[in-house]
């Protein structure tokens, strides 16, 4: 098992976002975010959260956007450009320089699984076989996207033919990722090629090489789901993957995704979901080690998530006044909790009689499904929709927020600081309100529903 990583992905604010899909038909970019509007996102996010460490992966950056070209990633998206610059990737340097003055790293979301009928390197993939082909030899269409077909990566031999390096390096000489230190790699999952056969444990081998080969250039990779493979196994009967076994197998083998281990574990830094998780495994691995966002509903009101930014600016647009308010409700009520949770040791887990779980940590910290609530020795620091919080290590920063409005006391237990300022948090900055200072350990401080403040320290 490997690690750990540049980031600790359990105390980052993680996220991607979708710029442009393809419109094959006109041959033009379906634009929805541009370089420059990307920044301005970006400033505004950094304005909410304080400026803590952040990481945007751009989706859509690439040949015409998202779903196109892979696993070939030299071609920077031209649609995306300032009007002032030569072509997309000067742009796309130039939003990559600017998110540093902002606490961000830009990266690039990509995809090493998928690959395309009208890529120029199609007949190449062909030849060397490294896309998963039916018994006859004849290349197996797995899926469609933006009414093209898609072709699913064979690792073993795009991995010993040399192509992954290839295509990789010139990937790497367009955009800046070893500088970022990150990279994030879509739907990596395993496919088993009937010409020639392999095996899960074939393909694991070279996707394990393969993910090796990118961390020895210093760079970590994130990706989309936990991936727990058995042979000729996908759990959804509906998966494409599962349809093109069936083809060729009489009788699919048995199992579940519990009887498979994550394979990736220790390779792959985070996964926009992490699925597929038993609770024994939620308290067993360090979120340090593997983190991300549980779509166990049960589980994630216990130990939260990283929250996905991109889903927000997808279904509200990029006008702040849209967007800001699910925003910042989202960051206070599931990525604050996250990254305090995250500070403790995970101890214990017990499931309560209506289904609800009770996670235990180091230190009398606690967190109850029931009542979406965290308490520290007892004391109450979020209750469903209200929360105070320290967002800095040194516990010198807070942020309180009441999704409905809330009166009365707030409990700082950990509060390194008895006198400070309060803020209102808005999307062009701080907005000071008044002097405050601790009684013990605690503070009143009436908000408005969907208000939220920085209480800092003097």
């Amino acid at each position: 098992m490997k690690g750990p990583f540049n980031y600790d992905y359990s105390k980052t604010l993680w996220m991607k976002m979708y710029l442009a899909t393809p419109d094959f038909s006109r041959g033009v970019s379906d634009v929805r975010i541009t370089f420059e509007q990307a920044l301005g996102i970006i400033k505004t996010v950094d304005a909410l959260t304080q400026g803590i460490e952040k990481i945007v992966y751009l989706v859509g950056w690439q040949g015409l956007g998202h779903d196109d070209c892979y696993p070939e990633m030299h071609k920077v998206n031209d649609f995306l450009k300032r009007d002032c610059d030569r072509d997309g990737r000067e742009s796309l340097l130039w939003l990559i320089g600017e998110g540093r003055k902002y606490h961000t790293v830009v990266s690039v979301h990509g995809n090493l699984s998928d690959e395309y009928g009208e890529n120029e390197s199609h007949a190449e993939f062909v030849r060397a076989n490294a896309i998963v082909k039916h018994p006859d030899g004849e290349p197996a269409v797995i899926e469609v996207f933006n009414g093209r077909n898609a072709y699913k990566i064979s690792y073993k031999q795009f991995w010993e033919s040399g192509l992954f390096k290839k295509y990789w390096e010139k990937f790497l000489d367009t955009v800046p990722v070893r500088e970022a230190g990150t990279v994030h790699l879509d739907n990596f999952c395993i496919a088993e090629n009937f010409y020639p056969r392999t095996t899960v444990e074939e393909q694991d081998e070279a996707r394990r090489a393969i993910l090796d080969y990118i961390r020895a250039e210093g760079i970590d990779v994130t990706s989309e789901y936990p991936y727990r493979e058995l042979p000729l196994r996908a759990d959804d009967p509906g998966h494409p993957i599962r349809r093109f076994y069936a083809k060729h197998v009489d009788e699919l083998p048995a199992g579940s995704w519990k009887d498979a281990p994550i394979r990736t574990l220790g390779r792959i830094a985070a996964t926009w979901w992490t699925s597929f998780l038993t609770p024994e495994e939620c308290l067993k691995i360090p979120p340090s080690l593997y983190s991300g966002h549980l779509t166990d509903g049960a589980l994630g009101a216990v130990y939260y998530g990283a929250m996905h930014g991109e889903d927000i600016w997808m279904s509200r647009g990029i006008r702040p006044e849209d967007w800001v308010p699910a925003f910042l409700r989202e960051f206070c009520t599931y990525q604050l909790p996250y990254f305090y949770l995250n500070r403790y040791e995970r101890t214990g887990l017990v499931k309560n009689e209506d289904g609800s779980w009770t996670a235990r940590f180091s230190d009398g910290v606690e967190s109850r499904g029931s009542d979406r609530s965290i308490t520290k020795n007892g004391i109450v620091v979020k209750r469903g929709g209200n929360v105070i919080l320290p967002l800095t290590e040194d516990n010198r920063l807070y942020i309180a927020y009441s999704d409905e409005g809330f009166a009365g006391r707030w409990n700082l237990p950990d509060a390194a600081f008895t006198s400070g300022t309060v803020y209102e948090i808005t999307a062009e900055g701080n907005r000071r309100l008044s002097s405050c200072a601790l009684e013990n350990g605690g503070i009143e401080w009436p908000l408005k529903p969907g208000q939220a403040v920085a209480i800092a320290a003097d």
